[in-house]
This record gives C-alpha cells, structure tokens and sequence, in this order.
C-alpha cells in the first residue's frame, strides 16, 4: 500500500506535457482522490495500532498485578509453612497441655447433660404412670435452664427490637479500649434512643424495607416507611454551637441563645475558640463558654457534646459534619443562611424549638456520608492510602485549570462502568442531590435514600446520563496514562487534592451518619426545602374558561 501510494505522488509531481487533453486532466484527479484514501487508510491502521498497543498495556498491567498478588499470597503460604514446620515438640507438649484441661472440662459437661436427660425421662416416665400430675412441673426444669439463655438474648437484642439505642449510632470503634481509662475525666453524656414511626398504626404507608424468605415466599419485613424518632433517655447535659462568620446578626443570635441556654436549661455549652473570644469582648460573664485548644480535643468531642447547634446555612452543617470523623450527635440547624435545604429552623422561634427538642422526642433524618480514599499509583496495594475524607454532599473530580478533556475510568465494585471524558464527574450523596449534583442535570433524592449519585459533569456524549447506585457497592475512579493531564478532587468544595496518572479514588458509604432534627418530620422538611428554596414545578395554574371536552 506504501509504495503505490509513493508511486502516485511521483506520477502526480511530474510535469504536465503541453497539450495534455482533458482525459489525462481527469485521470489526474481521480489518482489525487486515490492517495488521500490511501493516506486516510494508513492513518487509520497506525490509530488502530495505538489503540491496540494501550490495550495491550492495560491488560499487560492487569496481569502484573494479578501475578504480584498471587505470588504475596503464596508467599504468606509458605511463610505459614515453614513456621509450622519450625514448631518444636515443646511448642507441641505445651498446646497438649492447654487442650487437655479443655477436653476434661468438656467430658464433665457432657457425663452432666447425659444425666440431667435421664433424669427427664424418668420424670417424664412417672408423670405417666402417675396421670394426675400437671404437666406444668414436669417443664418447669427445661423453664428454668432456659431462663439465663433468654435473658442473653434480651440483652443481645435490646433496643433493637423497636429501634436504635444511642451507644449503636454514637460509637466510636477507636476510643472503646481507652473508654473504661477516661469514664471518670470526662462528664456523662445524654443517651437516647432511635425508633420507627408512622401516622397511625391503620395508615395506608406499605412499610417495607427488610426482605424475608419464609415458606419458599419472598417478602419483605416492616420499617422504612416509617419516620425516625429520637427519644431521650437522659435529659442532655452539654450542647455545642457553631456559628456563621462574619455576620453581625448570627453573633448578637448566638450570645442571646447561650445566656438563654444557661440561665433557664442550665446547660453546659461549647463553642469555636473564635465565637468564645467574641462573646468575652461582649461581655466577661461569658466566661463560663467553654472550647477546646487543638484538634486532638476536636476529635473527642462526641464524647462530650449531647446536641449540636448550628445558626448560618447549609455550608455551617457541612462544617458542623466535617468536625466529627466518627459518629455524629444530633444537629439542629438554624436558618441564618440562603437557599437552607438542610436547616428547617427559623430563629425568630429559637426559645420555643429549643425547648421542645431538648424535652424531646423528635423527628430526625440519617445524612449519609462518602468515605473517600486516595491510592496513589506507587501504592502496594489499596490499603495503602492517604487518610481518609468523609463528606456530607460530594466529592468532585474535574479537570482544574487544564483546558483538556478530563479522562477517568470508572469501575464499581471492580466492575467496569464508563469512561469519563468531560469537564469531570461527581459522586454525591442524596443530601447532597439538591446541590452541585442538580446543577450538573442529576436527579433529586429524598436524603433518606441510601445510595450513591453519579453524575457526570458536561460529558461529550450525548447518551451520558446520570445514575443511582446502591449503598453497598465501593466507586473507584482511576486516572489513566494515556490521559492528557491530571485530575483534582475536592471534597465538599475543599480540600483539593490532585489525581496524577495511576492514581485512584475510592468511595463507599461511610457508616456514621449525620443526624439533622426536623420540624415536622423528614418527608415534609425535604418538599418544603424544594418549593420554597427552588421553586420546584412552580407554574401558573391553567385558565379554566376555555376550549372543554364536551
């Protein structure tokens, strides 16, 4: 093919002959037509190598790392191996004797039960024989070596049965070894409880959520349907406010609202060490506000605070949310801010909303929150990453300032998705649906929803449209090495952080929630925002004098 088409160049650059006729004029055209196809071919073929050498790379990559996983694992294999076989008989002599005391113990107890059985029998043998006896008696023994195994089961299942204890939603997995060391340091927390509610027991709400196999039927269990309930247990002892900067209002708000808090509830109350130096250039009789000193403190304070209050907007929750790593105490969210999708209360009624929350119960909706990971291409393997970001609305991957297309490669659950090529992607919560997600085209979803939007920003296809993933699954975004430029992340409009080619993000849900109070209940408080925040499907209502159906 190379050297026909050099040989129609050399024929097209000879000189024309005089009085070349029109046949010869033609013949002429149609070999220039002939090379550009042949040029456009061989275009074609080394694009469909490149192609074909990238593909041969990712999977030559791919079957490099499955081999160094393969050899790791039988590497621990035969370290495993060698250290058995390095087990000495005084290992040995010394595991017998360990066993043994457990194998007599075990002898005893079954020589026990064997006897207690007989001794059933032959109960039950004279209760026959004796017919006027209650059988009652004769169960009576079975009742009472059940009792201790019921009252296990009580304790296991506890609040569970009719809904969430507190120390199940507010534990933390690191502090429980050093729990019993700092009981006495720190001042007793309020406990409450979560529960499930409907509007009346005969309501028509379907309250399916939990599926069931019973029978060879496959249904589905009682409660989501219902709302969520807090119920305190204990009355709350410490509360803390975060503030809205730089607004005079939301300051005179905030000494109003703790000179209240503790003259009349008597209640102990933390603030930023920023809001704390305001309050005492105010007034020094706000010495007893208390704060923390640097972020070790910041990380204990869900072990203190029983309520959290926050008076700006939306963007204070999510700096309310960001301060907790772990679990989250109840948010109450005033509203000093614009838009406030997530902050029901207006603060003309503080007294009376604080009032009824902290007398409880109250309605309450479960915020998801994004775990999100950073692996950067030198890492071993994916556990090795950079610290984990938790966020309430999303985590953004876009191009930054390149002027390229970004190109991501998307995999969920180690499956395959997409290829990204566009401004970047967004993988949001539902909380975070009504924000960056709906600007973007995606869909709005009630924050009760688990799961996980993901929404492409400005892609150049025109079949790219958004999706909702379930809760379970792990995101993972890769940037790829045939990429133009890098990609950067930011995580609910911070902290940005720069992807290079190899590196990956991962996202899974994360398993603290934040909890918001409502005003009415979580359904209602979702619709309220869209109406009046966005002004959802608000029209003029159809004239009703014109052309009828007759």
């Amino acid at each position: 093919m190379e050297w026909m088409a050099k040989a129609v160049e050399e024929l097209l650059q000879q000189t024309p002959v005089d009085g070349m006729d029109e046949h010869l004029i033609e013949f002429s055209e149609a070999l220039r037509t002939v090379a550009k196809a042949l040029r456009r071919a061989a275009e074609g073929k080394a694009s469909a190598q490149a192609e074909a050498a990238e593909w041969k790379r990712r999977y030559e990559l791919e079957r490099t790392r499955n081999i160094q996983m393969e050899r790791k694992g039988n590497n621990i294999c035969e370290m495993l191996q060698s250290w058995w076989t390095r087990t000495s008989l005084d290992n040995a002599i010394e595991m017998i004797r360990i066993m043994f005391p457990c194998l007599v113990f075990w002898e005893v107890w079954k020589e026990q039960k064997k006897r207690v059985s007989e001794a059933r029998i032959a109960e039950r043998i004279s209760a026959e024989q004796n017919g006027g006896i209650d059988c009652r008696t004769i169960k009576n023994s079975d009742n009472q070596l059940m009792l201790q195994n019921e009252s296990d089961e009580h304790r296991e299942k506890g609040c569970m049965k009719h809904g969430i204890c507190s120390h199940e939603v507010l534990r933390d997995r690191e502090s429980d070894s050093n729990s019993n060391v700092d009981c006495n340091k720190m001042m007793r927390k309020a406990s409450f409880k979560l529960s499930w509610w409907c509007k009346g027991e005969n309501g028509d709400q379907h309250k399916h959520d939990i599926v069931s196999f019973e029978k060879g039927n496959i249904t589905t269990a009682e409660r989501s349907s219902k709302q969520i309930s807090l119920k305190w247990e204990s009355d709350p002892q410490t509360v803390l406010i975060l503030t809205k900067p730089n607004s005079v209002s939301v300051r005179i708000l905030c000494a109003q609202m703790v000179r209240w808090l503790k003259e009349k509830k008597k209640i102990n109350i933390y603030v930023e060490p920023r809001v704390r130096v305001e309050l005492l250039t105010e007034s020094t009789n706000f010495n007893y506000v208390q704060t923390w000193k640097d972020d070790r403190e910041i990380l204990l304070l869900h072990t203190k605070v029983d309520l959290v209050i926050t008076l700006g907007g939306d963007g204070t929750v999510l700096w309310a949310a960001s301060m907790f790593k772990g679990p989250v105490p109840p948010i109450v969210p005033f509203s000093l801010g614009s838009l406030g999708f997530m902050t029901p209360f207006h603060s003309e009624h503080f007294k009376e909303c604080l009032d009824s929350i902290l007398r409880g119960p109250i309605s309450i909706t479960l915020r998801h929150r994004l775990l999100c990971r950073v692996v950067r291409d030198a890492a071993k393997n994916e556990c090795e990453t950079e610290e984990p970001i938790l966020v309430l609305n999303e985590v953004t991957i876009d191009r930054g300032i390149s002027s390229y297309l970004t190109n991501l490669e998307c995999y969920c659950d180690n499956s395959f998705v997409t290829c990204v090529q566009g401004d970047g992607l967004i993988l949001s919560t539902t909380s975070g649906s009504t924000a960056y997600s709906l600007a973007a085209g995606g869909s709005m979803v009630h924050p009760q929803v688990p799961g996980i939007l993901f929404t492409p920003i400005c892609p150049h296809s025109l079949s790219f449209r958004p999706l909702i993933l379930p809760e379970h699954v792990t995101v993972r975004i890769v940037v790829p090495f045939n990429s133009r430029s890098p990609a950067w992340a930011s995580f609910d409009g911070k902290d940005r952080k720069q992807l290079a080619a190899g590196d990956a993000l991962l996202c899974s849900m994360a398993p603290w929630p934040v909890p918001t109070a409502c005003q009415v209940d979580s359904t209602n408080d979702f619709l309220r925002s869209i109406h009046e925040g966005l002004h959802w499907n608000l029209r003029k209502t159809q004239s009703f004098d014109g052309p009828q159906e007759l």
